[in-house]
C-alpha cells in the first residue's frame, strides 16, 4: 500500500524520559478503502462451495471473510502509517516502535497507540578539569614469594602417602554412593574420585566422616544432602599427599629460564604489569563514575533490558551453563539491573562527548588496531580469528576505539595524583 496516500494524524499522549507515546489516527475512509481492497484480494483466491476458485461474488466474500479483511487491512495501514508518523514527528527510534491498543469500528477512524523509544537528548558535561587519585601498587618481595608458592603448587605432584590413615593434609581416592532412607540416590555415585581433604566439600559431613579412614576401609557415615539427613558409603582405595618441587634453579629451567634469580626477575616484571593494569582499571572506573554522576540521563528501557539479558547470559556461561531457578534468576536480574542501566547510560555519554569533541574513528585507526591485534596472535589460526572478528564486529570495534579516544581527552584535561598503596590483588 502506498504510504504517501495514508494521511495520518498524531496526538501526543505521554513523554517520559526516552519513551514517547502517541495516538495515531487513520481516516475512516482510508480504512473503508483498505477493507474493500483486501476483500477483492481475498476474492481472487478464495474457495467457496458452489463457485469456481476466484469467482465467488464479493457480497458472499464479504459475509464470510469480513473479520479477516478488517484485521488484514488494519495491519497493512498500520505498517504504512508508522514510518509516516515518525517522519511527521521528526523522531528517530533506536528500536522499532511498539504498536498497541488498536481500535477500529465501521464508519470510524482506525486508531492505535505508538510507543517510541529514542536516544536521550543532552549536552555532555562534567568531563573536563577533573581530579583523580591513581593508586600505584609497588611490587614487593612478599608478592614475588607468593607467586613462587603458586608456581610450586601448580607444579606439584601427588604421590602415595606413607601414612596409613587419612588426615586433613591428604588426598583420598575413593568410591562412594549416597543413600537416603537406606536406598541409593540415583546419580549420586562415583568411582576413583580424588578428594582434597583440606578443602570444603558441597556435601556437609563428608570430610569429617572420612578422617582417620585407612586404605581399603569401607565406611558409612551420616551427611546432609540438600539440607536433609542422608548417609554416605565410601571405600578408600588410596591415600596420597602433595609433593611440592623445591624452589631452585631446576624449577626455573623447567620454565625456560636460566635459574631461580631469573625466574624471580621475570615474576617481578609480570606482577608489575598486572599492577599497572589494575591501576588503570581503577582509574577508568573512577572516571566512569564521575561521568555518570555529572550526567544523570534517562536510558531507553529496551536497550537496558537487552544489556541486562546479555549480562545474565554471560554469567550463566561463566559458571558452566548451569541454570538457575526462577526465583534465583529474578533476584540476580534485579541485582544486575542498575549496573546494566549505567552501562547503557555510559555508552550514550561517551558518544555525546565524542560528537562534541568531533572525535572520529578513521580507517587508519582500524588498520592500526588490527595490526596490534594480529601482532599478539601466536598462530595462523588465531590470526584468522582476529581478521574475522574485525570483519564481522566493526561497529563494536569502532565504538571501543571511540571510547578510548574519549578517555584520552578526559585524562589529558584532568589532574591525576599518583599515590602508593601496599595492597596487592
Amino acid at each position: 500500500m502506498d504510504a504517501t496516500k495514508t494521511a495520518v494524524k498524531t496526538k501526543k499522549l505521554k513523554e517520559e524520559g526516552c519513551q514517547h507515546s502517541f495516538e495515531v489516527e487513520i481516516a475512516a475512509e482510508k480504512l473503508k478503502e483498505a477493507v474493500h481492497t483486501t476483500l477483492m484480494r481475498i476474492q481472487q483466491k478464495a474457495r467457496v462451495p458452489g463457485f469456481r476458485p476466484g469467482k465467488a461474488p464479493l457480497d458472499i466474500i464479504r459475509k464470510q471473510f469480513l473479520a479477516q479483511a478488517k484485521a488484514d487491512a488494519a495491519d497493512d495501514l498500520i505498517k504504512d502509517a508508522v514510518p509516516e508518523a515518525l517522519k511527521s514527528l521528526s523522531l528517530e527510534p533506536i528500536v522499532y516502535p511498539a504498536v498497541g491498543n488498536i481500535r477500529f469500528e465501521d464508519g470510524k477512524p482506525l486508531v492505535f497507540e505508538l510507543r517510541i523509544e529514542t536516544a536521550p537528548q543532552f549536552e555532555p558535561k562534567g568531563y573536563q578539569g577533573l581530579s583523580f587519585t591513581k593508586k600505584k601498587y609497588p611490587v614487593t618481595d612478599e608478592d614475588v614469594t607468593k607467586r613462587l608458592t603458586q608456581l610450586q603448587e601448580g607444579n606439584a605432584r601427588l604421590d602415595r602417602s606413607a601414612a596409613s590413615a587419612l588426615a586433613k593434609t591428604h588426598y583420598a581416592v575413593v568410591d562412594y554412593e549416597l543413600l537416603k532412607d537406606g536406598k541409593k540416590v540415583s546419580g549420586a555415585q562415583g568411582k576413583q574420585e580424588l578428594v582434597d581433604m583440606s578443602s570444603d566439600q558441597t556435601l556437609e559431613g563428608f570430610i569429617e566422616g572420612l578422617l582417620g579412614a585407612q586404605r581399603g576401609e569401607t565406611r558409612e557415615f551420616p551427611v546432609k544432602m540438600e539440607g536433609g539427613p542422608a548417609s554416605c558409603r565410601v571405600t578408600v582405595s588410596e591415600i596420597k599427599e602433595k609433593i611440592l618441587p623445591p624452589l631452585d634453579d631446576e624449577l626455573a629451567k623447567d620454565m625456560g629460564l636460566e635459574g631461580l634469580e631469573a625466574l624471580k626477575t621475570k615474576l617481578r616484571e609480570v606482577i608489575g604489569r598486572e599492577s599497572e593494569e589494575r591501576s588503570e582499571r581503577e582509574l577508568l572506573v573512577d572516571i566512569e563514575k564521575s561521568l555518570l554522576s555529572a550526567n544523570k540521563i534517562p536510558v531507553p528501557p529496551t536497550l537496558a533490558e537487552q544489556q541486562l539479558e546479555g549480562t545474565l547470559e554471560r554469567l550463566v556461561r561463566r559458571f558452566g551453563g548451569h541454570g538457575l531457578g526462577e526465583a534465583e534468576t529474578e533476584k540476580l536480574r534485579e541485582k544486575l539491573r542498575p549496573q546494566s542501566e549505567d552501562e547503557v547510560r555510559l555508552s550514550f555519554i561517551m558518544a555525546a562527548i565524542a560528537r562534541k569533541e568531533k572525535l572520529n574513528v578513521s580507517d587508519e585507526d582500524l588498520k592500526q588496531e588490527l595490526e596490534r591485534s594480529l601482532a599478539k596472535a601466536e598462530t595462523e589460526e588465531q590470526k584468522k580469528d582476529v581478521r574475522e572478528f574485525f570483519e564481522t564486529r566493526r561497529p563494536s570495534i569502532e565504538s571501543a576505539l571511540r571510547d578510548r579516544k574519549v578517555m584520552d581527552i578526559i585524562r589529558k584535561a584532568s589532574k591525576i595524583k599518583e599515590v602508593e598503596s601496599p595492597a596487592q590483588p
